[in-house]
Parts: structure tokens; C-alpha cells; sequence
């Protein structure tokens, strides 16, 4: 059964910002104690969150095939081996507050409590309120860099793993009830691959929820969102992905941006659920 959003948290009011410690292991002796601040997503008091349907703008008239299949389409400026762009952990927030704070209020608002929820291409921090472990039956993470997946002190579980090597997630069939990904599609080479993969662990009704700004490593993301680096050309290659992966929803874009004093980066939501 489809399970229903809860209402919304104390735990995105409050403190903008805690300071947490875990313990990571490097492979050889005792765990290391990194502590670090991280944003709650309680965000300033005064933003406010509305939300905007971007869908009829931006998605309409899909090709009857897959446009993305030009010699330069999934091609990037650094195509050196990922593991090694990551191989020291990036623990620095990649979006402003904001835009966290944009995102922790609409998983706060739509992933209902008692979800299994699986965030790919996820990192030291995954925008969830910070009351998630709590609500949700299971958060598990998988990422390019096991060190920053142990620093996310918000995962029940995680699983290393480089999608551009071998776009496949391991988990079994039907597993989750939400997919999120935040600002990373862009990095994917095979992402219709990737989409097709959230679809098999998807469980009927699920959600699949792409969250997008407009920063990115520039040399590192391919080249379909690289040739037009405007938002509504990003959010239609995220769309197009969904499209062509099959048996998902339609996809919607929504803009969650953040308004207010203080406030700077975008923050958009592509989502469609496994039918």
C-alpha cells in the first residue's frame, strides 16, 4: 500500500545548524572522530517555502525515442576515474542554505513516516530532517566515496558504489519506497541505465525524487547538461530520463526555491512514482 505523507516536523524548526560526531573507519586501526556542523534545514524563520508546478513548461512534446545518443552526449571534460576525483572526502555542502533548507521542508512534507528510503549518489549529508532515523523504517545511502557515506550520520546503512562503472544498485527487487538523488544526476554517464535500476527497486507506488539547483562540477557532469546550462534545459534532461526508462509515472517538475533575505540558490524537484 501506497503510504501517506506525514504532517510537518518540529525537527525543521528550530536550530539552523548542529554539530555532530561519528566515528569512520580508514581500514586499518581505530576509527577516526570526525565532527563536523551541519545544517538541520530549519532554515530562517522568515523564508518562505511555496512551491511552483513547472511541469506544463517544461515537459511537453517527448521524441518518440531517446534523444541522448550523440559520441559527446554522456561525454566530460575530465574523464578521469571517478574514485579518484573522489578519493579525498569533499565534506562541504554544495548547495547554499537555502536550498537545504528548501529541500530537508519537502522531504519533511511528502515522504511519508515508516518509509524505506534509498538515497543514491548520496554523501556526507543527505538534506533529511533531522528526526528521519527516527521516522522512517530504514534510510540507506550508496555513493562513490565509502568515507563520506560513514560520515552521514542519517543513513541506517550504506553500500559503495560507482554508478559509472556499473550503473546497477544493489538491492533486491522492489526494496524502497522512496529513490531520492540530490544535485548528482548530472554526473551519471548512463543515467537511463541508473533510472531503470530506481524503477526495479522501487516498490509499486513509489517515489522517485531528483532534486536539482544550478551548481555543478563543472568539468565532472556530462555533456547534455553541460551544452545548455539553463535550469528549465536540466530539469527537461531529468524528465526525459524518467520518460524513457518506462513503467514510471509522467514526470513533474516542481520549484521549491527558498525566498527571503539571505537566500540564493534554486532548488527544483523532478518526481514521478513506479506505476
Amino acid at each position: 500500500a501506497t503510504l501517506s505523507p506525514a504532517a510537518a516536523s518540529a525537527a525543521v524548526a528550530g536550530e539552523r545548524e548542529v554539530e555532530t560526531t561519528v566515528d569512520v573507519s580508514l581500514g586499518r586501526g581505530p576509527p577516526t572522530r570526525v565532527t563536523r556542523r551541519r545544517y538541520t534545514g530549519a532554515g530562517d524563520p522568515s523564508w518562505n517555502f511555496a512551491r511552483r508546478d513547472l511541469t506544463p513548461a517544461v515537459f511537453r512534446d517527448w521524441p518518440s525515442d531517446f534523444p541522448y545518443t550523440g559520441a559527446d552526449d554522456f561525454k566530460r571534460l575530465d574523464e578521469a576515474v571517478d574514485t579518484e576525483f573522489y578519493k579525498l572526502p569533499k565534506l562541504v555542502y554544495h548547495i547554499d542554505e537555502g536550498a537545504v533548507a528548501a529541500l530537508t521542508h519537502f522531504y519533511d512534507e511528502s515522504i511519508p513516516d515508516g518509509s524505506d528510503v534509498l538515497d543514491i549518489c548520496s554523501s556526507w549529508v543527505s538534506h533529511f530532517p533531522r528526526d528521519f532515523p527516527l521516522r522512517m523504517r530504514s534510510i540507506v545511502g550508496t555513493g562513490i566515496s565509502d568515507l563520506e557515506l560513514q560520515c552521514n550520520d542519517q543513513l541506517s546503512g550504506h553500500a559503495q558504489a560507482d554508478l559509472n562503472v556499473a550503473p546497477r544498485l544493489p538491492f533486491p527487487d522492489r526494496s524502497f519506497d522512496v529513490v531520492t538523488c540530490c544535485v548528482s544526476f548530472d554526473y551519471l554517464t548512463r543515467p537511463l541505465d541508473v533510472m531503470r535500476e530506481v524503477r526495479r527497486v522501487l516498490r509499486p507506488g513509489g517515489s522517485v525524487l531528483l532534486s536539482q539547483s544550478n551548481r555543478c562540477f563543472f568539468t565532472k557532469a556530462v555533456g547534455v547538461w553541460t551544452r545548455d546550462m539553463s535550469d528549465a534545459a536540466h530539469l527537461r534532461v531529468l524528465g526525459t530520463y524518467i520518460h524513457f526508462a518506462g513503467g514510471l509515472s509522467p514526470p513533474a517538475a516542481t520549484d521549491i526555491s527558498a525566498s527571503g533575505t539571505g537566500t540564493n540558490d534554486p532548488m527544483y524537484l523532478v518526481s514521478a512514482k513506479r506505476e
